[in-house]
């Protein structure tokens, strides 16, 4: 007999073998590449026969492949147990689930503001003032000092409200020298009338917006 006509033959026959056994193992584990079954099987017999590599995903655990150290042929074994001639793969693993991050801090209103009443007719903004609602039954003029005074962050609100009964009763906003108050220099005001309320904004360095509705009944 010719032995290449043997060897030829044995090697057929191992493959046959093979790919009877891991379609077997499909139809029970349900192997899957892609939405393809029994051709990525297939697929997986001969690349391992001819000494290719081969990925493949398990559904719906992991499989394990050994990985030939001289060739880099991979096959798949059931016993997860390699030869000292390979190294032994893990496909589809999936790592312990990480530790949750810390919480992050609580904004300025993420609980009740604040609320305190103007204490004078002269008042200038302290960096205690900020987040709160402050409010006032007389006419105070509010002053916004600069920023090298009292360093309010970039981004504060400050919220006003006037609850004087009379229409004599007006909050006056002037801002401190160097300090600019609606892309000016000049002092904003409510508007006469009781139960009005306006919202001062730092948006930049030495420069405030102040944000009012405009009363229908004036």
């Amino acid at each position: 007999m010719d032995l290449r006509f043997a060897d030829s033959h044995f090697r057929v026959c191992y493959f046959v073998l093979k790919l009877r056994g891991i379609m077997r193992l499909a139809k029970a584990s349900k192997f899957l590449m892609g939405s393809v079954v029994a051709p990525a099987i297939a697929a997986a017999v001969v690349a391992s026969v001819i000494g290719g590599v081969f990925v493949a995903n398990a559904t719906p655990s992991s499989i394990t492949v050994c990985a030939s150290k001289a060739s880099g042929a991979m096959r798949y074994v059931t016993s997860a147990k390699c030869k000292g001639q390979e190294t032994k793969l893990v496909i589809g693993q999936q790592g312990a689930t990480g530790a949750t991050g810390a919480t992050g801090a609580a904004g300025s209103y993420a609980t009740a503001m604040s609320v305190s009443s103007i204490p004078s007719a002269g008042y200038t903004l302290a960096l205690t003032d900020a987040g709160k609602l402050l409010y006032s039954l007389v006419s105070p003029t509010i002053t916004i000092p600069t920023n090298a005074s009292v360093a309010f962050p970039i981004g504060t609100r400050i919220d006003i409200g006037q609850l004087g009964a009379t229409t004599a009763n007006i909050i006056f906003i002037t801002p401190a020298t160097g300090v600019t108050l609606n892309g000016g220099s000049a002092s904003a005001q409510f508007d006469r009338g009781a139960y009005q309320m306006g919202s001062l904004i730092k948006i930049a360095t030495n420069e405030w917006l102040f944000l009012k509705p405009v009363d229908e009944n004036s």
